[in-house]
């Protein structure tokens, strides 16, 4: 119906339309509130004749909250109505504080499909006629509807639940105060609530082993008291600002979620921290070998393994097959020593030693009064090229005579005095060193003296 009720007036539809633009851009939602709807269909009234709506009241039960309510808004969604200034609108909250979120405003006009925030920061109130929008409650008689909403007075306010626990039943009350109009509430109604608790939103990294820094992200995060990794404490945490805090994953943590505890209450994360096993190497093969050899290690938690060292080496052409094994080659300058795996999840080392076999060469030179030489480590492992005994052979009757001996110096250096005439050549025998590693006789070399002066 369409016609103006007493008392009813227009305005500019223009003038109003304007206000409701700038008002969605400046009273949007804070961030990190958190959004509790209701979209069930709100009938005004049901009958088409003075009375409550149906459901009366419309109910939205508020959990998982932590502190006190610093904001709310309440948003209606889809409200149409043939005479508005009919429609009474009541919130109450779970523990009893009320507003008067609309009554007695909007005139005669049709408000058709419309969706309307009450927010007490807008400096509008509800126009005449009835635009979408963000607006202030606005009051322009009573509410009058009947129980169970609570009897008068009632509050003016949406500040009148601050600093009150917000979990609970908020109810909306929706009653038309005259006959022969008629209306709904298409898709019910919203509280978009703020409060001074803490809030976890993100976490990253997502997975890692312990001693792991791991950055959460929220809201309200000042004066944490304490962080917790799937229920065990962190084992240090730093309050970066309200928004972030940075805490080491314990060396007993669990996956599960993160939680933070504040003097306005906790919070959790919706999804799991994973603690990523360290790795263990159970065996490899095979346990010894020359520079290049490809070895197989087999253990646990294997995956994503970056790096392996060999004696403190760094392995080449690290290769993951499986969670159980992964293959590697020993790298140049490697010396006997236990393999360490290193993966996300940590690191985990041998038990028993590798040993590396080292190759050289052994050079001999002859001249007129001396046979001299040198050892040559062909690998890069020094230790080959020093202190090694060094054999001066003669053949001799059909066999290799030894006639003198040496030690090369740190260079591989080595000689001999002799001077007599023969087939000589300089062995090297195989040599332990004290680092556990083996120096691998090379091929001997071998000259012939003449006995001319």
């Amino acid at each position: 119906m369409d016609t103006d009720k007493p008392g009813t007036k227009r305005r500019g539809l223009g003038a109003a339309l304007l206000v409701a633009v700038l008002a969605l851009a400046l009273f949007a939602p804070s961030a990190g509130a958190q959004v509790f709807p209701n979209q069930t269909l709100i009938r005004i009234p049901a009958t088409g004749t003075q009375g409550p709506a149906t459901p009366y009241p419309s109910t939205i039960n508020v959990t998982g909250m932590t502190g006190a309510v610093t904001n709310v808004t309440a948003t209606i969604t889809g409200f149409s109505h043939t005479f508005p200034s009919d429609v009474d609108i009541l919130l109450v909250g779970p523990s009893g504080q009320n507003v008067v979120l609309l009554a007695d405003t909007g005139g005669s006009t049709d408000v058709n499909n419309a969706t309307i925030t009450f927010n007490q920061a807008s400096l509008n109130s509800v126009p005449t006629p009835i635009v979408p929008g963000t607006f202030r409650p606005t009051n322009g008689g009573a509410f009058t509807g009947p129980a169970p909403a609570p009897p008068p007075p009632y509050g003016s306010s949406l500040a009148i639940f601050n600093g009150t626990v917000p979990n609970g039943a908020w109810n909306l009350f929706v009653f038309d105060d005259a006959a022969g109009d008629t209306g709904q509430i298409t898709l019910g109604w919203s509280l978009d609530v703020t409060t001074n608790g803490p809030t976890i939103s993100s976490f990253a990294p997502a997975t890692g082993p312990a001693g792991t820094p791991i950055v959460i992200t929220g809201t309200n995060l000042t004066g944490a008291t304490a962080v917790t990794f799937g229920g065990v404490p962190a084992a240090a945490f730093t309050v970066n600002s309200p928004t972030t805090i940075t805490a080491t994953v314990p060396a007993n943590a669990v996956s599960g979620p993160i939680t933070v505890t504040t003097p306005n209450g906790s919070a959790s994360s919706t999804a799991n921290f994973a603690v990523s096993p360290p790795p263990t190497i159970t065996s490899f093969t095979p346990t010894s070998g020359k520079v290049g050899t490809q070895i197989t290690v087999t253990g646990t938690n294997l995956t994503g393994a970056t790096a392996l060292t060999v004696g403190g080496a760094a392995a080449t052409g690290v290769t993951v097959s499986s969670p159980t094994q992964l293959t590697a080659t020993i790298p140049p300058g490697a010396g006997a020593g236990t393999l360490q795996v290193t993966t996300p999840g940590g690191s985990g080392s041998s038990s028993s030693a590798f040993q590396v076999i080292h190759s050289r060469r052994v050079s001999l030179s002859l001249t007129r009064t001396r046979a001299r030489g040198s050892v040559t480590a062909t690998d890069g492992f020094t230790k080959c090229a020093s202190g090694i005994p060094i054999q001066l052979q003669v053949r001799s009757r059909g066999r290799w005579r030894r006639v003198s001996s040496d030690l090369t110096t740190t260079t591989g250096r080595f000689s001999f005095s002799n001077s007599a005439a023969g087939r000589y050549r300089a062995v090297a025998p195989h040599a332990n060193l004290s680092s556990g590693d083996i120096c691998n006789r090379g091929a001997s070399s071998s000259a012939r003296r003449s006995s001319r002066r």
